[in-house]
């Protein structure tokens, strides 16, 4: 699924935005924040708001949104911890372009104490950190311009292992189960590798540009040259569901499909699909679409939506009746959104470029 920080890893974010400008999107009214408490802990600036609209559509209860600067928010370690990259300012930047830039590290982000711990200290950048559905293993990148080279680490013994020599786009992979990465390489393959650093090609397309790949159950979903491509891993058979497709997202029970369309020049949309490419709903419709992500029971989509390719604005929608709260308005989006373990918290990871370089907020959703 947006950057700029480091030289490196700030290329791949423009990338990632420019990616997420051609995608589709919705627009809806939001609900106004209000900052409630500002706390300045370990030089980060943490805003505590409280959510002052009622949901319009739902009965779904915002309880908070914490607001953490500074640092861009990947994924969730625990319910109360999240991992973050950040520039490392006790190392020595790189002067380019006659800019100075820090590289970005890993952290452990504990949101009880606002306090940080390393994952991943180092004189490169890493970023896009995934965790394993157990919580015990976290894909990771180490940057190069929109590539990069993929790890797995042990996050019990802080130990990592290389998963596939070669470079892939930055920002690609994910989780098949608990011990199996699934990612496109740039030959257009799709590679499994486990957590102990062995990779074979687990599907040969047969193209150059795969993206969106998505394990579920026997099937492995990817987007080809704007293709909807589902293969079954036991028959070794591929088929064409739908067409003019950005992305393919499959419910946690694998029996839904949450995909992002094109419509019409300027337009796209989010819609639900059968495992066989059926529509079952339009969720939203508009010109942008980012960051879709599923609920851990499937009851819900977070989302963003954008009508100019800038700001976006931020929703949970009721998978089965289509009714949406609005959770953030007027942000960037720099990654996909990500549910923490008990779904009661809703990681909105945003950037924008600014005169001294690219700024991440993180803020964290919570619900009743």
């Amino acid at each position: 699924m947006n950057t700029n920080i480091h030289s490196k890893l700030g290329k791949t974010g423009l990338i990632l935005l420019a990616t997420a400008t051609l995608m589709s999107m919705t627009a809806c009214t939001t609900g106004n924040t209000e900052a409630r408490q500002v706390v300045e802990k370990s030089g980060k600036k943490i805003t505590v708001m409280d959510n002052t609209t009622e949901s319009v559509y739902t009965k779904l209860k915002l309880e908070g949104i914490a607001k953490i600067e500074g640092v861009r928010g990947m994924d969730w370690v625990s319910e109360g911890t999240l991992a973050v990259d950040k520039e490392n300012r006790k190392l020595s930047p790189v002067i380019t372009e006659g800019e100075k830039r820090y590289p970005h590290n890993l952290y452990q982000y504990d949101l009880a104490s606002s306090g940080e711990t390393p994952l991943l200290e180092e004189e490169k950048s890493y970023g896009f950190a995934k965790l394993s559905p157990d919580r015990k293993h976290m894909l990771y990148q180490q940057l190069y311009e929109s590539t990069g080279i993929g790890y797995i680490m042990n996050l019990e013994t802080g130990v990592s292992v290389k998963m596939y020599d070669a470079e892939f786009m930055a920002g690609e992979g994910a989780w098949e189960d608990t011990g199996h990465v699934i990612f496109p390489n740039m030959e257009g393959d799709i590679i499994r590798a486990d957590v102990n650093g062995k990779s074979e090609v687990a599907v040969k397309t047969g193209q150059r540009s795969v993206s969106s790949v998505a394990p579920s159950g026997n099937t492995i979903y990817y987007v080809a040259m704007g293709e909807w491509i589902a293969y079954d891993i036991e028959t070794k058979q591929s088929e064409i569901l739908k067409k003019d497709i950005w992305t393919v997202l499959p419910s946690p029970d694998g029996s839904t499909l949450a995909v992002v369309k094109h419509t019409k020049p300027g337009e796209n949309a989010l819609v639900l699909c059968d495992t066989k490419g059926k529509e079952l709903s339009t969720l939203a419709t508009g010109m942008q679409l980012f960051g879709t992500s599923w609920s851990p029971d499937g009851s819900k989509l977070a989302y963003a939506v954008s009508e100019d390719g800038d700001k976006y604005r931020f929703f949970i929608t009721e998978a089965e009746t289509g009714e949406q709260t609005p959770v953030l308005g007027d942000n960037s989006i720099s990654d996909q959104l990500r549910w923490s373990p008990s779904g009661k918290k809703l990681l909105i990871p945003t950037g924008v470029m600014k005169d001294t370089g690219y700024q991440s907020t993180a803020y964290v959703i919570k619900l009743s």
